[in-house]
């Protein structure tokens, strides 16, 4: 029997309760316009906690990108392993693998998995060299990971259309995403509730359908 988590310690509660509240005040207000002030005044705590914990605002910067993105590619890692390399990976199952995980956990009953996409898009609508950094360290790894099974599972892709396409279904994953927050919806009013972009199942399975056709496509022509 695996033994009980531990309960939270007080220091590890407030180190938690200003994660929490730093990933809604950045999320809300961008990570540059984000004030100390405003993260400690939501998490009920103070500014030398702030410093107690993490030394910096940069190195909550870190903490917070590392809280919501480990969990995503955590699950994006362990679906790929699912199916083993070989010809028995489906290039469906690495495209679901890729997609599937921040779509699901934006739909938690938190939110948090949505407010990591908000995140994203706000890193990179006004990049800055430490934000760009902090976003490669938690991704790259994975994103190369990604490309390779991409190859391997439909062999016709070279290296640069598989990063390519990998680039524009990460794109399509944080549109769709975004447009389903509540107060956006767009798709969902548009098309008069036809998408129905509150199921996150129907957005896996409706992109993963578009994406793989995008990996399957003819290369352009280059002349």
């Amino acid at each position: 029997m695996n033994p009980k988590k531990p309960s939270p310690t007080p220091k590890d509660s407030t180190r938690t309760k200003i994660v929490m509240a730093a990933l809604r005040v950045f999320a809300t207000r961008g990570f540059e316009a984000a004030s100390l002030k405003e993260i400690t005044t939501a998490s009920e705590t103070n500014v030398a906690a702030i410093h107690y914990h993490f030394g910096s605002k940069e190195a909550l910067i870190r903490e917070v990108l590392q809280t919501v993105a480990d969990p995503v590619n955590q699950l994006r890692r362990e679906m790929l392993a699912q199916q083993p390399d070989g010809p028995g990976r489906t290039l469906e199952h690495v495209v679901e693998a890729l997609l599937a995980p921040p779509i699901r956990l934006s739909a938690d009953a938190t939110g948090d998995g949505r407010l990591l996409t908000r995140l994203i898009l706000q890193a990179r609508a006004l990049p800055s060299e430490f934000t760009n950094s902090a976003l490669f360290q938690q991704y790259d790894s994975t994103a190369l990971l990604f490309v390779q099974a991409l190859m391997d599972a439909e062999p016709g892709l070279t290296r640069q259309q598989a990063f390519w396409r990998y680039a524009f279904a990460i794109g399509a994953m944080h549109y769709i995403v975004s447009d389903a927050d509540a107060a956006y919806h767009r798709l969902n009013r548009l098309s008069g509730g036809l998408c129905d972009t509150d199921d996150p199942e129907a957005i896996v399975r409706e992109l993963v359908a578009f994406v793989v056709a995008g990996m399957r496509a003819r290369p352009p022509s280059s002349t």
